[in-house]
């Protein structure tokens, strides 16, 4: 029953995107202009188990057969071999996009998902052609693999990233987006959408001249930073909302699409495109913002992993630059060597620590590793704390060079000398 209430959901879902879609615009072409169905089916696949794929493809070919019937009126062959043509499209797609299965939101997902979204836009397309040329032999079959390719394309890249953003979303009290950010990205939406209704608002030309057609670029950039502050799911959510009123108000008759048109609804077509490029360019940054959160989270776990093990083995790190001598302390240097390093920040401040019997020894070495002269050096010298207290350490020092082969660093990694008992 699990599986018959899956492919049930689905066309359910299938039918009201498909309504929400048909409601926006009405057009001259057999293809609806504005597509979002795709895009429930195409998510599905990408983010289910194969064996969930029977159900929910049971449920969109259904949906898709329906919708032909009701629609479109089409014949019962007529509907039937629409429904397998768009969800073909959407298998063979999927089917790219799950390549290796990466992470839908990484660099190499996302250019996975653009090819998979190509290929059922494409796919889609031709085969809806062939139907039309069958079905509606007075249809305008350029116009008709136009319009199917870009709503097909459109739906799918705000739909799906919405769905894969939200896979595994659990409502917390903590851990979630921190008000700075949600603030400034809630401000920059509503620039947004206050200079949509200006730029697309009704009789254009009126409006803003010869100056109409180069004002829809201008609310795009708020929308861009409103997904780089909201991340990858208010990013999906706010690129949804956006993309749907700018297609809305061009429906109606408002901003620079709207100024030309051949047919009734050229304009939704044309916007389609516009909106496409910048859905795209929404998906590969919020790629990028990601991969550089995922690298800086990795490599805090990592240096976390480093200092908890320095720690354990009661060793204390610290990096020199190689030029300047500032002081660089790891943060488990001040439990291994405790008050001893307090305001050292520089090579000199710890040199000056050192039990002079030992100092001129220890300078003359880490001035060797600093200039390339020797690669490392292993050493033991007292060092005076705060109140007299001394302290025997252990340093193992070693140069770190760039990229140019200059050295850059110089890394110490010092230890307690433990003080054995004496018996006598």
């Amino acid at each position: 029953m699990s599986q018959v209430w899956r492919a049930i959901g689905l066309a359910a879902l299938w039918l009201s995107a498909a309504m929400l879609s048909l409601s926006m615009v009405h057009v001259q072409t057999q293809t609806t202009p504005v597509w979002l169905s795709s895009g429930i089916t195409f998510a599905a696949l990408l983010v289910s188990a194969r064996w969930q794929w029977p159900a929910w493809l049971i449920g969109a070919v259904l949906a898709a057969w329906l919708w032909g019937l009701t629609a479109h009126e089409l014949p019962l062959a007529g509907a039937a071999a629409l429904a397998v043509a768009e969800t073909f499209s959407v298998v063979l797609g999927v089917w790219v996009a799950r390549l290796s299965r990466p992470d839908p939101l990484s660099p190499h997902g996302v250019a996975l998902l653009l090819t998979g979204v190509g290929v059922t836009a494409v796919v889609g397309a031709s085969l809806a052609t062939g139907i039309w040329s069958w079905q509606r032999p007075d249809a305008q079959l350029s116009w008709e693999w136009r319009t199917w390719a870009l709503s097909t394309a459109v739906g799918l890249l705000l739909v799906v990233p919405l769905v894969t953003a939200f896979r595994g979303f659990r409502v917390r009290r903590s851990g979630g987006l921190r008000m700075p950010p949600f603030l400034a990205g809630a401000a920059t939406f509503l620039i947004f959408g206050s200079t949509v209704l200006l730029v697309f608002a009704n009789q254009p030309a009126q409006r803003w001249g010869t100056a109409a057609s180069t004002l829809a670029y201008v609310p795009m950039p708020f929308l861009l930073l409103t997904a780089l502050f909201w991340g990858p799911r208010g990013g999906a959510l706010a690129a949804l909302l956006g993309a749907l009123l700018i297609i809305e108000r061009t429906a109606h008759g408002g901003g620079p699409f709207a100024l030309h048109e051949s047919f009734p609804g050229e304009a939704v077509v044309e916007v389609q495109g516009f909106v496409l490029a910048w859905a795209m360019v929404l998906l590969v940054s919020h790629a990028l913002a990601e991969a550089g959160r995922v690298a800086a989270r990795q490599a805090q776990e990592w240096r976390l992993r480093y200092e908890r093990t320095l720690q354990a083995v009661a060793v204390a790190s610290v990096e020199y630059d190689a030029r300047t001598g500032q002081a660089t302390w790891g943060e488990a240097a001040r439990a291994v060597l405790g008050s001893a390093i307090d305001g050292v920040t520089s090579v000199q401040a710890w040199l000056d620590l050192i039990d002079p019997a030992d100092r001129a020894l220890v300078q003359a070495t880490w001035q060797e590793v600093s200039e390339g002269r020797r690669a490392s050096s292993e050493q033991s010298y007292q060092v005076r704390g705060p109140a007299g207290s001394t302290l025997r350490v252990r340093e193992r020092l070693a140069s770190v060079r760039g990229g140019d082969g200059e050295i850059e660093q110089v890394v110490a990694l010092l230890s307690p000398v433990r003080q054995e008992p004496i018996h006598g």
